[in-house]
């Protein structure tokens, strides 16, 4: 698994990557935004950071992090699997990937995401892999935070 650059020649089928049941992308998904909003985002927001998963040369999913401006700490903001490769462990090991590029980040001590509250699983990987609830509900989600 390896994280890998979006462009000319991949950023259609990252946009078509979805966890609707489906198959088909939206604007929201249940518990994340669309690839294309994200990628959009990042382009008017300069501090994010926008990846590909990849799989033995199959794009599995998606990912954006970086600083966020608006809340002024680091954060792992969007994390997919498609819905076609979940429940295979490929989640845990992409934000682990994430995580690992987030630490060479200058002035990243800790890494923060939000969920929905009533994203379960979500939730239990966060736990499983080191994130703890802070206790705090920015718009409307539950905030986690791992100290590096």
């Amino acid at each position: 698994m390896k994280l890998i650059e979006i462009d000319k020649s991949n950023w259609l089928k990252v946009i078509y990557l979805t966890t609707n049941k489906e198959s088909m992308p939206t604007i929201c998904e249940e518990f994340v935004a669309s690839n294309a909003l994200s990628i959009v985002q990042a382009l008017f927001e300069k501090t994010w950071i926008t990846k590909a998963i990849e799989v033995e040369d199959q794009l599995i999913g998606f990912t954006m992090y970086g600083f966020s401006e608006e809340q002024n700490f680091f954060e792992l903001c969007r994390i997919m699997i498609d819905r076609k490769f979940q429940g295979k462990g490929y989640g845990p090991k992409a934000i682990l990937l994430v995580i690992e590029e987030m630490k060479k980040l200058e002035g990243c001590n800790e890494i923060y995401l939000s969920t929905e509250p009533n994203n379960k699983r979500g939730k239990k990987i966060y736990e499983k892999l080191g994130f703890k609830n802070t206790g705090r509900i920015v718009d409307g989600e539950e905030l986690y935070c791992l100290k590096l």
